[in-house]
């Protein structure tokens, strides 16, 4: 009898146990290849497309990398217009852009998807800490020319551009100083690379005086260099939590941008979807960008 209760009781304790016990969470379901629409882009939207194919492909970073390939931005505007690719992470259309996309006979939807900031970058050598916004607008439309005139030393600013439909002088035009407001650069002071401007910025001979212009995460991430560090604006620093308040003065952002005739449950509408979600801001977050809400 004894032995008979003790089983009972045996069984009973297992039984509790298994009731007790957590669920093991369901295995993520992941997509397919041919769920991904062909994706293009920005030099500095590239960790984002590459984080996403990690999150819904499986991939591992060094497969993401393989698989992810972005044009610059205005390429990638004209790859969309073209029927080359699907959907494109991006800064806002340059007026050129805007254009494009109005003689190609298509409608666009163009959504924040992360928040970023304009930022401006020094060399380390100046001693400047913070410039107000109004110093840099009137640096740019060629008003003040020496550091001094902007709390700095006696020297020459060296002001460097980007040139036209990059996504950096784009912002410059739209956040800054307008096209037809800026004064207008020598070629020697347009890198046509994002890095090649930091690069000009850091440069030990010649730097100090150099301001220069770019976009918060391929500025404080994807390409950092010891001679050259960002500039407060009305003494506020860019960082995630700034550009997240706003309390940055140029916050903008990168934006999806596809056909409007995508039909509802497309790849590319499904990956909107699914990145503007909770779970696909974490992922935009994880990458080191802002999310937008």
């Amino acid at each position: 009898m004894k032995k008979i209760i003790s089983l009972a009781l045996t069984l009973t304790l297992a039984l509790l146990c298994c009731a007790c016990a957590p669920k093991a969470a369901p295995e993520k379901t992941l997509w397919d290849v041919s769920d991904m629409p062909r994706i293009d882009g920005s030099t500095a939207t590239i960790p984002l497309s590459e984080a996403l194919a990690c999150d819904l492909l499986g991939y591992t970073p060094e497969e993401a990398q393989s698989y992810i390939h972005h044009n610059t931005t205005h390429y990638a505007y004209e790859n969309l217009i073209n029927g080359e690719c699907d959907v494109i992470f991006v800064t806002p259309p340059s007026e050129e852009e805007y254009k494009m996309i109005e003689e190609s006979g298509e409608e666009y939807e163009i959504i924040r998807v992360v928040k970023d900031a304009f930022v401006f970058l020094v060399n380390a050598q100046n001693k400047i800490e913070s410039i107000s916004s109004d110093d840099v607008r009137a640096v740019y439309r060629g008003e003040k020319k020496n550091w001094n005139e902007i709390g700095g030393e006696d020297m020459p600013i060296i002001a460097y551009q980007r040139p036209d439909n990059s996504g950096s002088q784009t912002l410059m035009y739209k956040l800054c100083v307008p096209a037809d407001k800026i004064t207008p650069a020598p070629k020697s002071l347009k890198p046509g690379g994002m890095g090649d401007l930091i690069d000009a910025v850091s440069s030990f001979d010649g730097g100090k005086g150099a301001l220069g212009y770019s976009v918060y995460y391929y500025a404080s991430g994807m390409y950092v260099r010891d001679g050259a560090r960002l500039c407060a604006i009305d003494g506020v620093m860019p960082t995630n939590e700034s550009i997240k308040d706003d309390s940055y003065p140029f916050v903008d952002g990168y934006y999806a941008v596809f056909r409007k005739s995508e039909a509802e449950g497309s790849p590319v509408r499904n990956l909107i979807s699914y990145l503007l979600s909770p779970d696909g801001q974490k992922t935009a977050e994880a990458a080191g960008y802002v999310p937008v809400a």
